[in-house]
């Protein structure tokens, strides 16, 4: 017994063995392969086989660090990527790597960046090396610069700070402390220098900086009250001072000039800081959402910018907003009406309570509802206020209102009651697009009404239920089976939307569609190209 267990013991060991010693022989195999096989092909199996092997590969990054020169992109983006597997030992690649952010191939340029995230060199390795590229000539490479320094944060603040005396770094450096904000507020003597400098943008964002590192910046006053008098820089003080509320009486009389002079967007900016400094003044606050409103229907389209960030930022209640964005907006165009209500849309989430007070006005609804809509998700809190519309006596509201729904998406759930008992009643256009909405929102409750409609005689609707049905369960074989014949037809629709629309519902159901992969090999030439990317996916999704 006990022979039986030495041999045992002795023959693991030896096997053990044998494996140790032949790692190094595979390792050293495959670094033979990246330096000389003239293959490209094998030279990638070669740099992804490194790369499985991870930290046991450390041996081969002197060869895949020389790699990264290749004159293959493809090569070069494998070789950073396998760098970027190998871990820490490649701790040594990482200034090669960064060089490549600025290659011409975006695959390269994107490899690369992920793998010093995955080397994880740390700010006083990665930070300089992305400072240098601020100074780049290659737009995309600051970018990606740019977009790691501020992911650093207050780590890369130090470094930022010698890059504003960099007359090619300043500028960039400046909007990289901006989005820092805050944390950057070690950087305010250094900014509060660079208003004084004698480039006009440098000086812009060296103020817009300061407003994003907040009350910490309030020592820059004194220099950005000298800005105003600077038409490059005076939009952009009085944005500041109206940040500043120790701004003072010489800053307030200089600002309420400009709010009263004829620039439309200083005009703007200059009654959102006053109102801004002096929020307790209810009757300076009304003249600014009068004034503001008014700029929402400017001709200049940075005023309407200005107009609609500043009456988000000074809040007003519906009791001010409304009768004064209603009198604004009287006996307006309908292209200015739009162009108003869509730079109070390009607020985002914010503008959503405000766009809901505005649809009290009947002539200005359908405009109202399609910047809602336009929100997606974030007008979430305006399902109520849209379901009640359904029924409004404008039929281009009520079609405003369904569009705008499907794009809330899941969020309007709640209006699903009452969009099943219009589509009992409405008309086969109608019932297109209450099913387009049913899908979007997915919810279960729909799919007895939609399986009905999509075994009906009308084809439209059939399609457009058999796509809703789709999205509420794309794993219900039995609903496949029928869905199917009627998305493939789908794929022969004249209208390219509906085409990508029932190519993008194969692909949900995968393998499920098998039986569309004769259609879909006839869309990969389709005229559009959406509509052939969509194909494409399909067809991988549903597999061999």
């Amino acid at each position: 017994m006990r022979n039986i267990l030495l041999m045992t013991a002795l023959t693991g060991l030896l096997l053990s063995t044998t494996a140790v010693l032949a790692a190094d022989p595979t390792v050293a195999e495959l670094i033979a392969k990246v330096a000389k096989s003239p293959d490209e092909a094998a030279k990638l199996a070669a740099i992804d086989s490194l790369g499985l092997l991870g930290k046991k590969a450390a041996e081969a990054v002197p060869t895949l660090t020389a790699t990264l020169k290749d004159s293959s992109a493809a090569v070069r983006a494998h070789a950073a990527q396998t760098l970027g597997e190998i871990g820490d030992p490649a701790k040594v690649a990482v200034p090669e790597i960064a060089a490549l952010i600025a290659d011409p191939d975006a695959t390269v340029r994107r490899e690369a960046m992920e793998a010093i995230g995955a080397i994880r060199p740390g700010p006083k390795v990665t930070v300089p090396l992305f400072i240098k590229l601020l100074e780049s000539s290659d737009a995309q490479a600051r970018h990606a610069a740019m977009s790691t320094l501020a992911d650093q944060g207050k780590a890369a603040v130090p470094f930022l700070i010698d890059s504003l005396s960099n007359e090619q770094a300043a500028y960039w450096g400046c909007l990289v402390l901006n989005e820092i904000g805050p944390d950057a507020q070690e950087a305010v003597p250094a900014l509060t220098k660079l208003i004084d400098d004698k480039r006009p943008e440098v000086r812009r964002e060296a103020i817009l900086a300061l407003v994003q590192i907040g009350d910490a910046a309030a020592s820059a006053v004194p220099q950005i009250l000298k800005a105003l008098d600077n038409p490059d820089t005076a939009t952009a003080a009085v944005f500041a001072l109206g940040h500043f509320k120790k701004a003072g009486s010489e800053a307030e009389a200089k600002i309420r000039k400009l709010a009263d002079g004829s620039d439309p967007v200083l005009r703007t900016v200059g009654i959102w800081a006053l109102a801004r400094l002096h929020p307790e003044d209810k009757k300076l606050v009304a003249e600014a959402v009068e004034r503001l409103c008014e700029g929402l229907k400017s001709e200049n389209p940075m005023a309407r910018k200005a107009a609609a960030h500043g009456l988000a930022s000074l809040k007003p209640g519906a009791d001010v907003l409304t009768p004064a964005l209603e009198r604004a907006l009287q006996g307006a165009k309908a292209e200015t009406i739009q162009e108003a209500l869509d730079a109070l849309a390009g607020l985002g989430p914010m503008a959503v309570p405000k766009l809901i007070d505005a649809l009290k006005h009947e002539r200005v609804r359908r405009y109202v509802v399609n910047s809602i809509g336009r929100q997606g998700a974030a007008a979430k809190p305006a399902v109520e206020a849209l379901t009640k519309l359904l029924d409004d006596k404008n039929l281009e509201v009520q079609q405003e209102v369904v569009i705008a729904l499907g794009r809330i998406g899941p969020d309007a759930k709640a209006v699903v009651p009452a969009l099943l008992k219009r589509f009992a009643k409405a008309d086969a256009s109608a019932q297109c697009g209450i099913a387009y909405v049913l899908g979007r929102i997915g919810s279960p409750e729909a799919v007895p009404a939609l399986t009905k409609a999509m075994e009906g005689e009308e084809e439209s609707v059939a399609i457009f239920s058999a796509w809703a049905l789709v999205q509420i369960e794309p794993k219900n074989a039995a609903l496949a089976a029928k869905a199917v014949p009627l998305l493939i037809r789908g794929l022969n629709a004249p209208e390219e939307k509906f085409r990508r629309g029932a190519a993008e519902a194969i692909q949900q159901l995968g393998p499920l569609a098998k039986s569309a992969l004769p259609e879909l090999q006839k869309a990969l030439k389709d005229e559009d190209e959406s509509v052939r990317n969509a194909a494409e996916e399909a067809i991988k999704a549903i597999g061999d």
